[in-house]
Parts: structure tokens; sequence; C-alpha cells
């Protein structure tokens, strides 16, 4: 792949900002646009060589629509407007501006699965059966003994159907009752969608990350979902084959649709949630037949692996075969929805040691081919929140008061971005201010300002990484290939373009040989970045990879 001819999110690096719990400007505990824009130079300050800046090149903001935030944003009720815990549609327009001038891309959330149940549009709809928008939901009457009209069931627990009194029918959620899915099949929804993505278009965003993209459409004839073989629990959502509420192949035809108005805009991207089930050879379909889907899809077997290298390289293997050509692999560590990538592997890893493990995840997922998303926080290490109080917790939706069923909650997850030791953790430029969410413990050692000052520190380890990312071809665009085909306790793989070669060792483990391939020619080598090395110096290859190292080296 020729670096002058990608696009750039071929080549960036992606920084997921939940904004709630980023930064807190008006100082009402609560994270904001205006704490966005104060932060920005620690994300990007337009300086290559800055000494305290990340150097990502865009933002993916988790939803600030308006909406009543029982889903924490995932619930709009106004799609053309910001939500006022955030700010104003003024102050979105000046980040626009402000991200823009630093070189940073701004790609939005976009929640067009469902709408909140305060939006207009199901507030019309559930009024009475023959209003304008009466069938912009999925509404079904009540089964014939008055129950639901069928056995899909909500991915947050319990039946996936709610009654509404005034049509006296049912409506189909696939989240929470308060998120009414829209009815993809109705001409109008897909007018009013699409015009009011044109809107944000026209403003200036970069581009969308879609959520729930899998989940679009639904069967028409609302058929019940057969049974996985052996289950035997009907109310678990893992056992239904979800054949009629999710993936169905005219939920292509509504990403082509969107892909196809993207890309009536110069230089625009859509990511897309695949959806957390779904396997990666169903994931892989999401690019289109011609790659005129999603640009970039995601999915969760990469995160959800193991910390064992097998298991890792198995999965960037997958990636590799079925990623069609001229597309890019997306990888994450974490998101807003899953725990701490620290907090996951700490427990299933021989390592006790959070910097090694974190300093090693890093290089694995800023190295291997395709474009990374970081999520704020993993590059000081944050962990998961352990200990939020019941009646400080914020994850309303994902319990089912109807059912009385719950999933885990995310707030672990959420916690605010720990900048400084000041109170609240530098979170807010106000002062006696309770958070949205209490910051987490450890923020006295784990933040910004004492991270930046020392030198081994998971923080200088990304922006080192970072840098080194950027000065190079074969880590932006180069072919990715292993040089260890059943790995055990190391990776070792290179990324080529025909002008530059690089070299990735990762120990998992303590001193282990290196064991590569004899036939492999292997010339000398610089030291890009290592924990283990000294930057710099030109090496042969080692014969034995010290404990938990970590070098990137590149031919010389």
């Amino acid at each position: 792949m020729n670096l002058k001819k990608t696009k750039w999110w071929q080549k960036s690096v992606i920084y997921q900002i939940y904004p709630l719990t980023f930064a807190d400007a008006n100082g009402d505990g609560k994270g904001d646009l205006k704490g966005i824009i104060r932060r920005l130079d620690y994300l990007n300050d337009g300086n290559p060589n800055s000494q305290t800046s990340l150097g990502i090149d865009a933002i993916w903001l988790s939803p600030i629509n308006q909406s009543p935030m029982i889903d924490n944003g995932y619930d709009v009720s106004d799609y053309r407007d910001i939500c006022p815990t955030f700010g104003t549609l003024a102050d979105f327009e000046k980040l626009l501006n402000e991200a823009h001038q630093r070189g940073i891309k701004v790609i939005m959330d976009l929640v067009i699965n469902h709408t909140s149940n305060q939006h207009n549009w199901f507030i019309e709809s559930s009024s009475s059966r023959d209003n304008p928008k009466s069938d912009w939901y999925l509404w079904q009457d009540p089964a014939p003994d008055g129950g639901v009209p069928n056995n899909w069931l909500s991915y947050f627990g319990g039946s996936g159907w709610t009654f509404n009194q005034q049509r006296g029918q049912y409506y189909y959620h696939t989240f929470n009752y308060n998120q009414p899915d829209v009815n993809w099949r109705n001409p109008d929804v897909k007018a009013a969608i699409y015009d009011m993505i044109r809107f944000w278009l026209n403003k200036g965003v970069d581009g969308f990350r879609l959520d729930a993209s899998s989940v679009y459409s639904k069967d028409q004839y609302f058929r019940d979902n057969p049974m996985k073989f052996g289950a035997t629990d009907k109310n678990d959502y893992n056992n239904q084959h979800h054949l009629y509420n999710k993936n169905l192949p005219d939920n292509h035809q509504i990403i082509k649709e969107i892909r196809q108005l993207i890309d009536e805009y110069d230089d625009r991207v859509i990511l897309g949630e695949t959806f957390i089930d779904n396997r990666l050879y169903d994931s892989v379909v999401f690019y289109g037949v011609n790659n005129d889907e999603l640009h970039l899809p995601f999915t969760f077997e990469f995160a959800f692996s193991p910390w064992y290298p097998a298991y890792l390289q198995q999965e960037i293997e997958k990636k590799e075969l079925l990623t069609p050509a001229g597309a890019s692999p997306t990888y994450f560590l974490d998101n807003h929805d899953i725990p701490r990538h620290l907090s996951r592997w700490i427990e299933c890893s021989l390592c006790t040691n959070p910097k090694a493990i974190a300093k090693a995840a890093a290089t694995i997922l800023l190295t291997v081919r395709g474009t990374p998303l970081l999520y704020y926080g993993q590059e000081i290490g944050m962990v998961n929140h352990l200990n939020i109080p019941p009646e400080k917790a914020r994850d309303k939706a994902v319990a089912n008061p109807q059912s009385g069923e719950s999933v885990p909650s995310r707030d672990g997850a959420r916690t605010p971005m720990q900048w400084d030791d000041s109170a609240q953790a530098g979170f807010s430029f106000g002062k006696n201010v309770e958070p949205w969410l209490p910051v987490n413990e450890n923020y006295l050692d784990v933040n910004v300002e004492n991270k930046l000052k020392q030198d081994d520190s998971i923080l200088n380890f990304y922006k080192s990484l970072l840098r080194v990312r950027k000065n190079s071809e074969a880590l932006q665009v180069g072919r990715w290939r292993t040089l260890i085909y059943y790995p055990y306790e190391h990776l070792a793989y290179l990324r080529e373009t025909e002008h530059e070669s690089v070299l990735i060792l990762i120990n998992f483990s303590y001193e282990k040989d290196l064991g590569l391939d004899e036939s492999i020619e292997i010339p000398m080598w610089e030291v890009l970045l290592s924990n283990k090395r000294k930057t710099g110096k030109i090496i042969d290859l080692p014969e034995k990879l010290q404990p938990f190292e970590v070098s990137i080296l590149r031919k010389s």
C-alpha cells in the first residue's frame, strides 16, 4: 500500500473520548465540550516534536446529542442539537474548529438503530395508530394470548417488547425499553436520518461511528428466533440464533446507502460497531462486496482474547486473511462498553507487572496492520474502578426493571480521566466538585502530570510509540508477516514496504530464546524503541529476549 495514496483513516490513530468523564470546564461535575477544547493540546498541539502532546490524529466522541441520558447519550431525543450537559451547538462548532486547527479529525457517534422514547418521533408515533409517524417504530399487536408478539429479547435482559397503553400495542427495543428501535423499512425514516447525517457533514464533521450497526433491519414478518441446540433458558439472549432481529441481508443495504451518502463528501469516514457477539467472519462482510459499506468495522475478538501470544496472533492472522484487499483492519483494547484491558489481562497473566503488560499491549495495538483506536486513559494505565457505591452508579440502562434482569455495569471503565493529583484528579476545572462518577482511588499515582515526569512511564512509552509509528511508512501501511508460526511465549513479526522493514519483538515471559526460522535473512537492526535496549543503537538480531522485552527494530 502506497502511503501517499492511502486515506487518512488508514494511517491514523483514533482516540475515543467519553465526554461525561473526560474534562469538566464549567464545574458541574460532568464533562463537557469546553473541557475537551481545553485539553486538545494534550491530544495533539500541532507540534510534531511536542514533549507533552500524544500526537493522535482523530477523536471519536461518544454521543453528545440531546438526550434524557438514561443510557448516557445513547438514547437520543434530538439528533440536531447538543445535550445541555455538554454545551451548545456553538460549543461544538468551536470544538470542530479548534480540533481542525491542530490537525485533529472529529468523529461523532451516530445512534440510529433506536431513539429515546422522549424523541418527538416516538411521542407522535405512540400517540395513535393513524398519525403520520405511526409506522416509524416497530409496533405489533399482542399475541393471541395477550403476551408479547414473539420471542425476541433485549440485549440488556428480558423481553425486547414493551406494551404501550395508548396504542394498545407492543414496541420492540434491542436495548433498554427507553430506546425504541426505529423502522428502517419506512422510507420516511430513512429520509429523515439521512438528512440529519448531511446536517452534521455540512458542519464539517469528519465521520461517524455507527452504534450497533448490525441490528438496523428486522424481519418484516416478526418470526421467532430459533433456539440454539441444547439451550434451556429461553430468556437468555445468547441462547438464540438471532436470524430475524440482527444482521439481516437488507441491513447491509442500509449501511451501503449511508456509505454512498458519506462518499458525496470529501475524505469522510464511517466506523461501525458490528455488535458484540458477532464473529469475525460475520463482521468482515461489513466492508461490503466492493468495499462499499463501512470503512472501518470493528469487532471484539482481539480485545477479548486472553493475554497469550498464540491467541492474540490467531486473531491478527484471521484479520489478515479475511480483510478485503484495499481495506484496513481495526483494533482496540478498550472502549466504553468493556472493562479496561489492564484489569482484564492482569488476571489471566503470569506477569503481575501492569506496566509490562501495558507497554506490550500498546506495542501490538500500534504496530499491527490497521487502524488503532485508543480509549481515553489507557495511555496512562487506567484500570477499572471496582468500588463504585451503588448510590453513585450511573449505568442505569443495563438494568431492566420489567424483567428484574441486568447485565454487568459499565461504570468502572467510564470513570473520570486522571489528569493530576489535585482534587478529583484535575477532571474538573471547578472547585469542590463531586464528579459524575467517582475518581479511581489510584489517581494520586496514575495521572498525566505524574506520568509525564517518569521516563519509563506507560504514558511516555505511548508518546514515543506514537512518534515512531507516525515516522514509519512500514508501521502505517506496510504488510504484516509473522516470524513465529506457533507462538508460545513471545511474538515476532515484520511490517514491510518496498522501502522499509520494521521488526517487532514482544516477550510475554522471562528470558527466552528468540528462535526465528533460520531461513530468514536478518541484517543489522536499528533500535527505534525498546524497554530494554538503547534507542538508536545498531545491533545484531538478539538471540535471546530479555524478560518482558518490547523492542521495535528497523532494518539498518
